[in-house]
């Protein structure tokens, strides 16, 4: 796979914002670079996903520079629920998803592994 195509990934995703309200792990930009390095492991992609991978490409760059909402602008100052950006902002920070009880999900494998070796077998 294309050196060039890995180094522009790696670009988008050192431009993409950070949230300040959300920890890293629920955070796109964080993700979008762990994403980029799993996918471009060495052996990991073939010589048929370059289209793809282009394509991918290239619908992230138009996200990073919203070219939707450059073509079709708007005034609207709230989301889906009539609430402001700032107020859903602060809903679905880390603070007020620890005020309503949600906690990072724990994955199958570590409940199973979990269940498995529990602390006295240890």
């Amino acid at each position: 796979m294309s050196r060039h195509l890995y180094k522009q990934y790696l670009q988008i995703a050192g431009k993409w914002p950070r949230d300040a309200n959300k920890a890293v792990e629920r955070d796109f930009g964080a993700f979008l670079a762990k994403e980029v390095e799993a996918a471009f492991q060495p052996g990991r992609l073939t010589i048929a996903d370059q289209t793809v991978c282009e394509k991918r490409l290239s619908s992230l760059e138009h996200l990073l520079n919203n070219e939707v909402l450059k073509g079709y602008p708007h005034k609207y100052s709230s989301g889906v629920f009539g609430m402001k950006l700032e107020d859903l902002q602060k809903a679905s920070s880390e603070e007020s998803r620890k005020q309503m009880g949600l906690k990072p999900k724990v994955s199958i494998f570590k409940k199973f592994s979990g269940q498995l070796f529990s602390k006295k077998d240890k």
